[in-house]
């Protein structure tokens, strides 16, 4: 798989990074807010395409978060462009569960994001153990929803999106892992911190501790003599 190299952190990505981290701290309400005013000055097609990269960051993380916690976010979109008169053609955006082979795609997907973090094992007894919830994981989540999204957002784009709303979570080993995985990807250093500065900003604001630590340059430390044991050092 291709890796894409993410320097710099755009405004497409702290858009639908602050959607899905809102929504993992519970505040799914404020996401409609965030779109009205990033929306405030753009034209039909320019609101068109930062619904889609909110719908996108939505799509890619609600397996994770939750649904309830996505849904107000989602009718509140659905509202905020209603009342623009701005429509969306319906329909699936990629094949169906039963039109492709997204088990393949999902054990694809989740190489290409767990080779640089380092703990195969627990994949590995995720399905020993728990073989239903890593079967529909890998094809559901990690197949039709991540890797399903390629056409429209690069990978490294999802893993450093989901890797914000897991640390938005509290769920801080996750979100190691997770931060390290778009590293291995091709995210740098400086665009893993942005976006985590922005996790603790909200967590700030919505009144809430984080737990746990996440150091950056540990992480990218790490994710180098992972790359290198396998002899695909970062460029």
């Amino acid at each position: 798989m291709q890796r894409h190299m993410i320097r710099k952190p755009s405004a497409a990505l702290y858009g639908s990074s602050k959607a899905a981290i809102l929504c993992a701290q519970h505040r799914g309400d404020s996401v409609p807010k965030l779109f009205h005013d990033l929306a405030a000055d753009r034209g039909s097609e320019d609101t068109r395409k930062l619904f889609h990269t909110f719908k996108q960051a939505i799509t890619i993380t609600w397996a994770f978060i939750g649904l309830p916690h996505c849904i107000p976010a989602c009718l509140g979109l659905v509202n905020e462009m209603r009342d623009r008169g701005i429509t969306i053609g319906a329909g699936l955006d990629r094949p169906s569960l039963e039109e492709a082979d997204w088990l393949k795609e999902g054990e694809q997907t989740k190489q290409a994001i767990y080779r640089a973090v380092g703990n195969s094992e627990v994949g590995e007894m995720m399905g020993q153990y728990f073989p239903e919830i890593s079967y529909v994981a890998t094809t559901a989540v990690f197949g039709f929803l991540i890797g399903g999204s390629a056409h429209v957002q690069s990978l490294p784009f999802s893993e450093i999106t989901l890797a914000g709303a897991i640390a938005a979570m509290g769920a801080t080993r996750q979100a190691r892992s997770h931060f390290k995985g778009a590293m291995g990807l091709g995210v740098s250093v400086s665009a893993v911190q942005a976006v985590l500065d922005v996790v603790r900003k909200i967590a700030a604001w919505n009144l809430v501790e984080l737990p746990g630590e996440i150091d950056v340059l540990a992480l990218a430390a790490e994710v180098r003599t992972n790359l290198h044991a396998l002899g695909k050092a970062p460029e």
